[in-house]
């Protein structure tokens, strides 16, 4: 893998949370002309803006994921404690909903292999 000088992984860094090109490129003293090049050409500047990228989003699903369980115990807590019938069912329901159970979208296969072969079939239509 290419190695990028502390400038391109400077620009990365502040391109990977959102920043503009203009920004970016007065922010790191270099020119909009050369941030647009490496976009254009770098592959291993692209390469690496894009793990950026791609940590940041994951962290963010993390997070997220952590507070599914949370909203879950929120939804249930009213379901059971609430005074009110509408509040109950519309609990339940959002329960439902969101697990899947009221819809038949069916959980795909856990085999690698058949995932793997699932795909390749898939390329060639």
């Amino acid at each position: 893998m290419e190695t990028l000088s502390a400038k391109q992984q400077q620009v990365a860094l502040l391109m990977s949370s959102g920043e503009g090109v203009s920004a970016v490129a007065e922010a790191s003293g270099i020119s909009r002309v050369t941030v647009h090049q490496w976009l254009k050409e770098d592959d291993a500047f692209n390469a690496y803006l894009n793990g950026l990228k791609l940590e940041i989003i994951n962290s963010g699903m993390a997070t997220i994921q952590s507070s599914v369980i949370l909203a879950i115990q929120t939804i249930t807590t009213m379901m059971v404690e609430s005074g009110s019938d509408a509040v109950r069912l519309n609990c339940a329901k959002e329960i439902l909903n969101r697990a899947g159970i009221s819809q038949a979208n069916p959980i795909g296969s856990d085999d690698l292999a058949t995932l793997q072969l699932t795909r390749s079939l898939g390329s060639f239509g």
